[in-house]
Protein backbone atom coordinates (compact mmCIF):
# COMPACT_ATOMS: atom_id res chain seq x y z
CA UNK A 1 0.00 0.00 0.00
CA UNK A 2 1.52 3.34 -0.70
CA UNK A 3 -0.12 7.02 -0.30
CA UNK A 4 -0.23 7.10 -4.41
CA UNK A 5 -2.82 4.26 -4.24
CA UNK A 6 -4.81 5.58 -1.39
CA UNK A 7 -4.04 9.41 -3.58
CA UNK A 8 -6.38 7.67 -6.57
CA UNK A 9 -8.93 6.56 -4.78
CA UNK A 10 -9.58 9.64 -3.25
CA UNK A 11 -9.52 11.29 -7.02
CA UNK A 12 -12.33 8.76 -8.57
CA UNK A 13 -14.67 10.78 -6.35
CA UNK A 14 -13.85 14.20 -8.49
CA UNK A 15 -15.14 14.87 -12.14
CA UNK A 16 -17.68 12.08 -11.68
CA UNK A 17 -19.30 12.52 -15.35
CA UNK A 18 -15.18 13.10 -17.24
CA UNK A 19 -12.91 10.16 -18.33
CA UNK A 20 -10.78 8.39 -15.82
CA UNK A 21 -7.11 10.15 -17.55
CA UNK A 22 -8.79 14.11 -16.76
CA UNK A 23 -6.94 16.02 -14.50
CA UNK A 24 -8.07 15.98 -10.63
CA UNK A 25 -7.40 18.05 -7.88
CA UNK A 26 -7.95 21.26 -9.21
CA UNK A 27 -5.58 20.17 -12.29
CA UNK A 28 -2.34 18.82 -10.23
CA UNK A 29 -2.76 15.50 -10.66
CA UNK A 30 -3.74 13.12 -13.24
CA UNK A 31 -3.65 9.03 -13.28
CA UNK A 32 -1.53 7.53 -16.05
CA UNK A 33 -3.60 4.68 -17.14
CA UNK A 34 -2.33 1.24 -19.57
CA UNK A 35 -3.26 1.64 -23.20
CA UNK A 36 -6.05 -1.48 -22.38
CA UNK A 37 -8.04 1.05 -19.55
CA UNK A 38 -9.05 3.78 -22.32
CA UNK A 39 -12.68 3.15 -23.57
CA UNK A 40 -13.39 2.87 -27.42
CA UNK A 41 -13.90 5.99 -27.88
CA UNK A 42 -10.19 6.85 -26.98
CA UNK A 43 -8.34 3.96 -28.09
CA UNK A 44 -6.65 5.13 -30.77
CA UNK A 45 -5.51 8.12 -29.46
CA UNK A 46 -4.04 7.03 -25.90
CA UNK A 47 -1.03 9.12 -26.58
CA UNK A 48 -2.50 12.33 -27.90
CA UNK A 49 -4.67 12.69 -24.74
CA UNK A 50 -2.30 11.21 -22.48
CA UNK A 51 -0.10 13.95 -22.99
CA UNK A 52 -2.82 16.23 -23.15
CA UNK A 53 -3.67 15.83 -19.81
CA UNK A 54 -0.29 14.86 -18.33
CA UNK A 55 1.25 18.60 -18.87
CA UNK A 56 2.02 20.79 -16.26
CA UNK A 57 0.95 18.58 -13.77
CA UNK A 58 2.33 18.33 -9.60
CA UNK A 59 1.94 14.34 -9.34
CA UNK A 60 0.94 11.55 -12.03
CA UNK A 61 0.43 8.38 -10.32
CA UNK A 62 0.68 5.24 -12.64
CA UNK A 63 -2.09 2.55 -12.74
CA UNK A 64 -1.10 -0.85 -12.59
CA UNK A 65 -2.79 -3.51 -15.35
CA UNK A 66 -5.72 -5.81 -14.21
CA UNK A 67 -4.31 -9.27 -13.26
CA UNK A 68 -7.86 -10.30 -14.48
CA UNK A 69 -9.81 -7.78 -16.83
CA UNK A 70 -13.67 -8.40 -15.70
CA UNK A 71 -16.92 -8.43 -17.83
CA UNK A 72 -19.11 -5.96 -17.10
CA UNK A 73 -21.68 -6.86 -19.57
CA UNK A 74 -24.56 -7.20 -16.23
CA UNK A 75 -24.24 -3.14 -16.21
CA UNK A 76 -25.32 -2.54 -19.73
CA UNK A 77 -28.81 -2.73 -18.53
CA UNK A 78 -28.17 0.79 -16.72
CA UNK A 79 -27.61 3.14 -19.70
CA UNK A 80 -24.73 5.78 -19.06
CA UNK A 81 -26.98 8.55 -19.25
CA UNK A 82 -30.55 6.96 -17.41
CA UNK A 83 -31.23 7.71 -14.26
CA UNK A 84 -30.11 4.85 -11.36
CA UNK A 85 -32.57 4.71 -8.29
CA UNK A 86 -32.05 1.89 -5.53
CA UNK A 87 -35.58 2.01 -5.52
CA UNK A 88 -35.78 -0.28 -8.72
CA UNK A 89 -35.27 -3.69 -8.45
CA UNK A 90 -32.91 -4.06 -11.24
CA UNK A 91 -30.86 -1.51 -10.46
CA UNK A 92 -30.08 -2.52 -7.04
CA UNK A 93 -29.33 -6.14 -7.98
CA UNK A 94 -26.78 -4.65 -10.21
CA UNK A 95 -24.80 -2.27 -7.90
CA UNK A 96 -25.07 -5.57 -5.55
CA UNK A 97 -23.23 -7.18 -8.58
CA UNK A 98 -20.79 -4.69 -8.65
CA UNK A 99 -20.19 -3.76 -5.15
CA UNK A 100 -19.29 -8.13 -4.63
CA UNK A 101 -16.95 -7.46 -7.62
CA UNK A 102 -14.99 -4.50 -5.96
CA UNK A 103 -15.01 -6.22 -3.13
CA UNK A 104 -13.23 -9.09 -4.22
CA UNK A 105 -10.38 -7.18 -5.33
CA UNK A 106 -7.47 -9.37 -3.86
CA UNK A 107 -5.32 -6.26 -2.90
CA UNK A 108 -5.19 -2.48 -2.67
CA UNK A 109 -3.55 -2.04 -5.82
CA UNK A 110 -5.49 -4.57 -8.01
CA UNK A 111 -8.96 -2.11 -5.95
CA UNK A 112 -7.49 0.81 -7.64
CA UNK A 113 -6.87 -0.50 -10.69
CA UNK A 114 -10.39 -2.30 -11.44
CA UNK A 115 -11.98 0.91 -9.94
CA UNK A 116 -10.30 3.02 -12.58
CA UNK A 117 -10.74 0.66 -15.56
CA UNK A 118 -14.88 0.20 -14.52
CA UNK A 119 -15.24 3.84 -13.60
CA UNK A 120 -15.31 4.98 -17.50
CA UNK A 121 -17.48 1.99 -18.61
CA UNK A 122 -20.16 2.22 -15.97
CA UNK A 123 -23.02 4.66 -15.11
CA UNK A 124 -21.96 7.18 -13.42
CA UNK A 125 -24.19 7.18 -9.96
CA UNK A 126 -23.95 3.55 -10.12
CA UNK A 127 -20.36 3.47 -10.07
CA UNK A 128 -19.79 6.12 -6.60
CA UNK A 129 -22.56 4.23 -5.35
CA UNK A 130 -21.34 0.59 -5.51
CA UNK A 131 -17.38 2.58 -5.22
CA UNK A 132 -18.15 4.34 -1.76
CA UNK A 133 -19.98 1.14 -0.39
CA UNK A 134 -16.79 -0.84 -1.14
CA UNK A 135 -14.49 2.12 0.27
CA UNK A 136 -16.25 2.21 3.17
CA UNK A 137 -16.23 -1.66 3.97
CA UNK A 138 -13.19 -2.84 2.77
CA UNK A 139 -10.09 -3.04 5.09
CA UNK A 140 -7.42 -1.97 3.13
CA UNK A 141 -9.23 1.83 2.61
CA UNK A 142 -9.99 2.98 5.70
CA UNK A 143 -8.30 5.85 5.43
CA UNK A 144 -9.75 7.26 2.31
CA UNK A 145 -12.10 10.17 2.80
CA UNK A 146 -15.25 9.49 0.93
CA UNK A 147 -16.43 12.69 -0.64
CA UNK A 148 -19.96 13.93 0.19
CA UNK A 149 -22.38 13.09 -2.64
CA UNK A 150 -23.63 17.19 -2.66
CA UNK A 151 -19.87 17.72 -3.53
CA UNK A 152 -20.00 15.12 -6.87
CA UNK A 153 -23.09 15.27 -8.19
CA UNK A 154 -24.09 18.95 -6.92
CA UNK A 155 -27.01 19.89 -9.35
CA UNK A 156 -28.69 17.00 -7.74
CA UNK A 157 -29.27 18.87 -4.97
CA UNK A 158 -29.07 22.83 -5.68
CA UNK A 159 -31.20 25.15 -8.23
CA UNK A 160 -29.23 25.25 -11.68
CA UNK A 161 -29.86 29.54 -11.76
CA UNK A 162 -26.99 29.15 -8.57
CA UNK A 163 -24.37 27.48 -10.48
CA UNK A 164 -24.51 29.90 -13.02
CA UNK A 165 -23.95 32.53 -10.75
CA UNK A 166 -21.23 30.65 -9.13
CA UNK A 167 -19.58 30.07 -12.24
CA UNK A 168 -19.57 34.07 -13.48
CA UNK A 169 -18.64 34.97 -9.87
CA UNK A 170 -15.36 32.27 -9.82
CA UNK A 171 -14.37 32.94 -13.53
CA UNK A 172 -14.55 36.88 -12.81
CA UNK A 173 -13.49 37.26 -9.93
CA UNK A 174 -9.48 36.08 -9.22
CA UNK A 175 -9.17 33.39 -5.44
CA UNK A 176 -8.52 37.09 -3.88
CA UNK A 177 -11.32 36.98 -1.41
CA UNK A 178 -13.57 39.35 -3.07
CA UNK A 179 -15.86 37.19 -4.25
CA UNK A 180 -19.36 37.57 -3.18
CA UNK A 181 -21.96 34.76 -1.75
CA UNK A 182 -24.39 32.89 -4.43
CA UNK A 183 -27.60 32.72 -2.39
CA UNK A 184 -30.21 29.76 -3.07
CA UNK A 185 -33.58 31.16 -3.52
CA UNK A 186 -35.95 29.85 -0.47
CA UNK A 187 -38.81 29.37 -2.48
CA UNK A 188 -37.88 28.00 -5.95
CA UNK A 189 -39.86 24.56 -5.14
CA UNK A 190 -43.24 26.17 -4.19
CA UNK A 191 -45.29 29.49 -3.56
CA UNK A 192 -44.13 31.28 0.05
CA UNK A 193 -48.44 31.08 -0.01
CA UNK A 194 -48.06 27.42 0.71
CA UNK A 195 -47.93 27.29 4.30
CA UNK A 196 -45.98 23.64 3.84
CA UNK A 197 -43.08 25.90 2.22
CA UNK A 198 -42.41 27.43 6.01
CA UNK A 199 -40.43 24.00 6.43
CA UNK A 200 -38.50 24.13 2.84
CA UNK A 201 -35.39 24.40 4.07
CA UNK A 202 -35.22 21.76 6.20
CA UNK A 203 -36.99 18.89 3.86
CA UNK A 204 -34.41 20.51 0.90
CA UNK A 205 -31.09 20.91 3.70
CA UNK A 206 -28.14 19.23 1.78
CA UNK A 207 -26.83 17.91 5.13
CA UNK A 208 -30.04 16.27 5.62
CA UNK A 209 -30.70 14.67 1.79
CA UNK A 210 -26.55 13.68 1.71
CA UNK A 211 -27.28 11.59 5.24
CA UNK A 212 -29.94 9.57 3.07
CA UNK A 213 -27.46 8.55 0.53
CA UNK A 214 -24.73 7.77 3.02
CA UNK A 215 -27.21 5.62 5.51
CA UNK A 216 -27.55 3.35 1.94
CA UNK A 217 -23.42 3.19 1.82
CA UNK A 218 -23.11 2.21 5.44
CA UNK A 219 -26.22 0.22 5.47
CA UNK A 220 -26.74 -1.15 1.79
CA UNK A 221 -29.83 -3.32 1.44
CA UNK A 222 -27.83 -5.68 -1.32
CA UNK A 223 -24.27 -7.24 -1.43
CA UNK A 224 -21.67 -9.29 -0.26
CA UNK A 225 -22.35 -10.96 3.32
CA UNK A 226 -19.75 -8.62 5.02
CA UNK A 227 -21.45 -5.54 3.71
CA UNK A 228 -25.05 -6.73 4.55
CA UNK A 229 -24.82 -8.40 7.90
CA UNK A 230 -24.89 -5.68 10.13
CA UNK A 231 -25.71 -5.94 13.97
CA UNK A 232 -29.17 -4.33 14.78
CA UNK A 233 -29.23 -2.79 11.55
CA UNK A 234 -33.03 -2.79 11.18
CA UNK A 235 -33.62 -1.26 15.04
CA UNK A 236 -31.16 1.33 13.96
CA UNK A 237 -33.13 1.97 10.63
CA UNK A 238 -35.95 2.32 13.06
CA UNK A 239 -34.19 4.88 15.60
CA UNK A 240 -32.58 6.91 12.57
CA UNK A 241 -36.06 7.88 11.06
CA UNK A 242 -38.03 7.99 14.05
CA UNK A 243 -35.28 10.74 15.41
CA UNK A 244 -35.55 12.61 11.80
CA UNK A 245 -39.13 12.56 12.15
CA UNK A 246 -39.14 14.00 15.79
CA UNK A 247 -37.03 17.05 14.60
CA UNK A 248 -39.10 17.71 11.91
CA UNK A 249 -41.96 17.84 14.12
CA UNK A 250 -40.57 20.23 16.59
CA UNK A 251 -39.49 22.60 13.61
CA UNK A 252 -42.78 22.80 12.18
CA UNK A 253 -43.61 23.94 15.80
CA UNK A 254 -41.27 26.19 15.45
CA UNK A 255 -43.36 27.69 12.60
CA UNK A 256 -46.38 27.33 13.74
CA UNK A 257 -47.23 24.33 11.38
CA UNK A 258 -48.77 21.08 13.59
CA UNK A 259 -47.55 17.61 13.38
CA UNK A 260 -46.94 16.18 10.40
CA UNK A 261 -49.60 14.13 9.23
CA UNK A 262 -49.32 10.64 8.84
CA UNK A 263 -49.85 9.62 4.71
CA UNK A 264 -52.47 6.55 5.59
CA UNK A 265 -54.77 6.53 2.59
CA UNK A 266 -52.19 6.19 -0.75
CA UNK A 267 -55.52 6.94 -3.00
CA UNK A 268 -56.22 10.43 -2.33
CA UNK A 269 -55.05 13.35 -3.66
CA UNK A 270 -51.94 15.21 -2.27
CA UNK A 271 -53.32 19.15 -1.97
CA UNK A 272 -49.64 20.45 -1.95
CA UNK A 273 -47.74 20.55 -4.79
CA UNK A 274 -44.32 20.52 -5.60
CA UNK A 275 -41.83 22.27 -8.03
CA UNK A 276 -38.07 21.03 -7.81
CA UNK A 277 -36.26 22.53 -10.51
CA UNK A 278 -33.03 20.37 -10.20
CA UNK A 279 -31.81 18.08 -12.22
CA UNK A 280 -30.60 14.92 -13.37
CA UNK A 281 -26.63 14.74 -13.00
CA UNK A 282 -26.28 12.28 -15.44
CA UNK A 283 -28.60 13.50 -18.68
CA UNK A 284 -29.20 17.02 -17.36
CA UNK A 285 -33.12 16.10 -17.24
CA UNK A 286 -35.46 18.15 -14.76
CA UNK A 287 -37.41 15.85 -12.11
CA UNK A 288 -41.07 16.25 -12.90
CA UNK A 289 -43.33 18.61 -10.89
CA UNK A 290 -46.29 17.43 -8.43
CA UNK A 291 -49.72 19.31 -9.00
CA UNK A 292 -51.64 20.45 -6.72
CA UNK A 293 -54.02 18.14 -5.77
CA UNK A 294 -52.31 14.89 -7.43
CA UNK A 295 -52.96 11.55 -6.71
CA UNK A 296 -50.43 8.79 -7.07
CA UNK A 297 -50.71 6.60 -9.44
CA UNK A 298 -49.23 2.85 -10.44
CA UNK A 299 -45.83 2.89 -12.00
CA UNK A 300 -45.19 1.08 -14.97
CA UNK A 301 -41.61 1.15 -17.28
CA UNK A 302 -39.89 -0.94 -19.20
CA UNK A 303 -37.31 -2.35 -15.96
CA UNK A 304 -40.09 -2.24 -13.30
CA UNK A 305 -43.78 -2.10 -12.30
CA UNK A 306 -45.32 -1.05 -8.77
CA UNK A 307 -49.11 -0.73 -7.93
CA UNK A 308 -50.64 1.32 -5.30
CA UNK A 309 -52.02 -2.31 -4.18
CA UNK A 310 -48.75 -3.41 -3.38
CA UNK A 311 -47.58 -0.91 -1.17
CA UNK A 312 -50.89 -1.16 0.65
CA UNK A 313 -50.10 -4.72 0.94
CA UNK A 314 -46.75 -4.22 2.03
CA UNK A 315 -47.61 -2.34 4.76
CA UNK A 316 -50.35 -4.35 5.51
CA UNK A 317 -47.57 -7.07 6.83
CA UNK A 318 -45.23 -4.34 8.29
CA UNK A 319 -48.30 -4.01 10.74
CA UNK A 320 -49.65 -7.46 10.78
CA UNK A 321 -45.95 -8.73 11.66
CA UNK A 322 -45.70 -5.91 14.34
CA UNK A 323 -49.08 -6.71 15.86
CA UNK A 324 -48.40 -10.78 15.77
CA UNK A 325 -44.39 -10.54 16.75
CA UNK A 326 -42.83 -12.65 14.54
CA UNK A 327 -42.79 -13.12 10.38
CA UNK A 328 -42.87 -15.46 8.00
CA UNK A 329 -40.39 -16.27 5.25
CA UNK A 330 -40.84 -17.33 1.38
CA UNK A 331 -41.43 -21.23 2.73
CA UNK A 332 -43.54 -20.12 5.76
CA UNK A 333 -41.13 -20.84 8.25
CA UNK A 334 -41.87 -18.27 11.54
CA UNK A 335 -38.96 -15.82 11.96
CA UNK A 336 -38.93 -14.46 15.74
CA UNK A 337 -37.47 -11.83 16.84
Amino acid sequence: MTNTDLKALELLFQRPLEPAFTTRDSGKTVLELPDSFYTDRYRNDTEEVGNRFSKDVDLKIPIQELSNVPSLEFTKKIGLKNQFSLFNNRHREIASELITLFMSAPNLRQFVSLSVYTKDRVNPVLFQYAYAVAVAHRPDTREVPITNISQIFPSNFVEPSAFRDARQEASVIGESGARVHVDIPQNYTASDREDEQRLAYFREDIGVNSHHWHWHLVYPTTGPTEVVNKDRRGELFYYMHHQILARYNVERFCNNLKKVQPLNNLRVEVPEGYFPKILSSTNNRTYPARETNQKLRDVDRHDGRVEISDVERWRDRVLAAIDQGYVEDVSWARLES
